[in-house]
C-alpha cells in the first residue's frame, strides 16, 4: 500500500501518551525523528506498531551525558526506564516500547576483520543531519524518517530513496561500511525473506565477500526467529554456505534436499529447539549435529532426539502385533519397544506439557494415537508389581 506520506493517517494513530512525552523532550530542546521499522512498516501496513525508533537531534546543543540521563530521569514518569548501549534510552509503557538516541557516527576500528557486531566506536553529534546519520543503518527501507516539527507538522525525510525501493520491492545497503557488520550477512536474508524484497546485485555482492567472522550460532538463531520463516530462512543459510563455507552451518543444503517439505510439516513450532531437534531426527538427520552447533548437549534435548527416532518406527508397526494373550505378549521384543516409547511420551509430556508430542503422534502416527486417549486400568492389584505396567499397556493395546 505504498503511497504518498498520509500525515493525517499517521497522526490519528499516534498514542496519546504521545502528546506529554513530546512536551518533555520539547522542553529539553529536542526534535525526534522516528525511524526505522515502525515507519518503514507505516508505509507497508498503514499502521506505526508499538516499537519506536526515536533519534533526538538539537539545533544547536552538543551531546552531554549528564543532560542525557537527566532527560531518561525525567521520563520514568511514563514508565520503567532503561539506559542501553550506546546511549539509548529505552522507555516501556505497558506495550509500548520507545528507544530514545542521539545521531551518531560509527567508526571502525582497523582491526574490523577480525570483530564482530560492535567493532567500531560511536561519535554522538545532536546537530548532525538526516542524510548523514541514516549512512549508519543497514537498508534503505530502514532509513526512512519522520520528523516532528510539531505534533501536528510531520516531515518526511528520505535522502536514500528507501520508500521508492519498497515500492520497487528492492533491497539496498545505506553506507560503505554495511560489509563491516556481519550479522548485516544475516539480516540481509531476513528482510528479504519477511519483507518478500529482492537483493539487489550491488548487494548480492557485498554479501558474496563480506567477512562473517562475527557470525555467532545465537546471532543465526535470532534472525531465524525475527524473519518468521525459521525453516525457510535455514534453507537459505544452507544455500548460502556453498559460496560461504565460513558460516560453518549444521547440515548441507543437499544433505536435506528431499526433506524440507516433511521437515516444515513436522515442525509444530519452529521458535522452539525442541521441535527443530525431533523433526530433524525424524527425516534422518542426526540432531546432534543441531545440538553441538547450538550448544545445547543435555540430558533433555538427548531423550526428544531419541524418542523421535523410536517414534518413527511405529509409523509402519500396527497396534495388531499386540494383540493376543498377555503373556505371549510381553514375550516380544517390539513390546519392550513400545513399552518405553510410551512411558517416555508420558514422562516428556509431565515434565514439560507445552511439547507438541501428541499432536505430531496425531498428525503422523494416527493408528496409535488413541493410546494416550484411553484412560488405563486402576484396578490393577491383582497384578504383580513388576508386570503392572506392562499389563495396563497390554490392555490399552487389546483397545486399539
Amino acid at each position: 500500500m505504498i503511497k504518498g506520506f498520509d500525515q493525517k493517517k499517521f497522526l490519528a494513530q499516534l498514542p496519546k501518551v504521545w502528546n506529554e512525552i513530546y512536551s518533555v523532550l520539547k522542553g529539553h530542546g529536542l526534535v525526534p525523528t522516528l525511524v526505522g521499522g515502525s515507519v518503514r512498516d507505516f508505509f507497508l501496513l498503514g499502521q506505526i506498531g508499538n516499537d519506536w525508533d526515536v533519534e533526538l537531534t538539537h539545533p544547536v546543543n552538543a551531546f552531554n551525558k549528564d543532560e542525557w540521563k537527566r532527560l531518561g530521569a525525567e521520563l520514568t514518569k511514563f514508565g520503567k526506564v532503561s539506559f542501553l548501549p550506546y546511549e539509548i534510552i529505552r522507555l516501556d509503557i505497558q506495550s509500548l516500547q520507545f528507544e530514545f538516541s542521539p545521531p551518531r557516527k560509527e567508526i571502525y576500528r582497523s582491526d574490523w576483520q577480525e570483530g564482530g557486531h560492535s567493532n567500531f566506536n560511536a561519535e554522538f553529534n545532536l546537530n548532525l543531519p538526516f542524510d548523514e546519520a541514516v549512512l549508519r543503518r543497514d537498508f534503505t527501507v530502514n532509513a526512512i524518517g519522520l520528523r516532528f516539527q510539531s505534533l501536528s507538522d510531520i516531515e518526511l525525510l528520505d535522502p536514500l530513496h528507501g520508500l521508492n525501493h519498497l515500492q520497487e520491492k528492492n533491497l539496498l545497503h545505506c553506507g560503505q561500511d554495511f560489509e563491516k557488520d556481519p550479522i548485516r550477512f544475516l539480516r540481509a536474508i531476513r528482510f528479504s525473506l519477511k519483507l518478500n524484497l529482492k537483493i539487489t546485485s550491488e548487494l548480492m555482492t557485498i554479501l558474496s565477500s563480506m567477512p562473517l567472522k562475527g557470525i555467532s550460532p545465537s546471532y543465526v538463531w535470532s534472525e531465524m526467529q525475527k524473519s518468521s520463516k525459521p525453516v525457510l530462512m535455514f534453507r537459505r543459510l544452507l544455500e548460502w554456505q556453498k559460496l560461504r563455507g565460513e558460516l560453518k552451518l549444521p547440515y548441507s543444503s543437499e544433505m536435506l534436499a528431499v526433506h524440507w517439505d516433511e521437515l516444515e510439516r513436522m515442525m509444530a513450532d519452529s521458535t522452539k529447539h525442541e521441535n527443530w531437534i525431533m523433526a530433524l531426527e525424524w527425516v534422518n538427520c542426526p540432531a546432534s549435529e543441531w545440538l553441538n552447533f547450538f550448544h545445547l548437549n543435555s540430558q533433555h534435548f538427548d531423550r526428544l532426539a531419541r524418542w523421535a527416532s523410536s517414534t518413527k518406527s511405529f509409523t509402519s508397526m500396527m497396534p495388531e502385533v499386540f494383540h493376543g494373550e498377555f503373556e505371549d505378549i510381553i514375550k516380544k521384543p517390539e513390546f519392550d519397544l513400545l513399552f518405553d516409547w510410551y512411558f517416555s511420551t508420558k514422562n516428556l509430556l509431565q515434565k514439560n506439557p507445552s511439547l507438541q508430542l501428541l499432536k505430531m503422534i496425531d498428525e503422523f502416527l494416527p493408528h496409535w494415537t488413541h493410546l494416550y486417549r484411553f484412560e488405563a486400568l486402576k484396578d490393577v492389584k491383582h497384578i504383580d508389581p513388576p508386570l503392572r505396567a506392562k499389563y495396563q499397556l497390554w490392555n490399552l493395546c487389546q483397545r486399539l
